[in-house]
């Protein structure tokens, strides 16, 4: 998600309403992870507004079991192409300090291949985060 208390002062301007922080995350970032129960509880007005704070290429990753009921496709479905389930993309997820080489590597793969890559910190470690963002620039992807 984009609503971390750590990150007002570091990410988010002190004195930044709250309700801005998705508008500011996605000039920063090309996606946000989206856990299951988050997405699936969230009413239709909200995702609609999360998508209206975004833009065209921004992406929401879904975290999803296996499997989803009709009615949690339906409500993936309202993220339209912006929405990726987790386990259908290519996802990296990692904790602490990422393998750098390994990230570097899969990013080459992707600005070859065309497949978007998504890198998602579990622990909301802005630092790291900032770095993939600024190796992905570099590389291209």
């Amino acid at each position: 998600g984009w609503e971390h208390e750590a990150w007002r002062g570091d990410l988010y301007p002190e004195d930044m309403p709250e309700d801005w922080r998705l508008s500011f995350y996605n000039t920063r970032f090309r996606c946000v992870y989206l856990p299951f129960e988050l997405w699936r509880n969230a009413a239709a007005g909200a995702v609609a507004g999360w998508l209206h704070d975004t833009h065209e290429g921004f992406h929401f990753v879904l975290g999803a079991p296996e499997r989803l009921s009709e009615d949690e496709t339906r409500k993936a479905a309202r993220f339209g192409a912006r929405g990726l389930l987790e386990n259908a993309a290519d996802v990296l997820m990692f904790e602490g300090e990422p393998d750098w080489r390994d990230l570097a590597r899969r990013m080459q793969r992707a600005a070859q291949t065309g497949v978007p890559l998504y890198v998602i910190s579990r622990d909301a470690a802005l630092p790291q985060l900032e770095k993939a963002a600024e190796l992905m620039g570099v590389l291209g992807v």
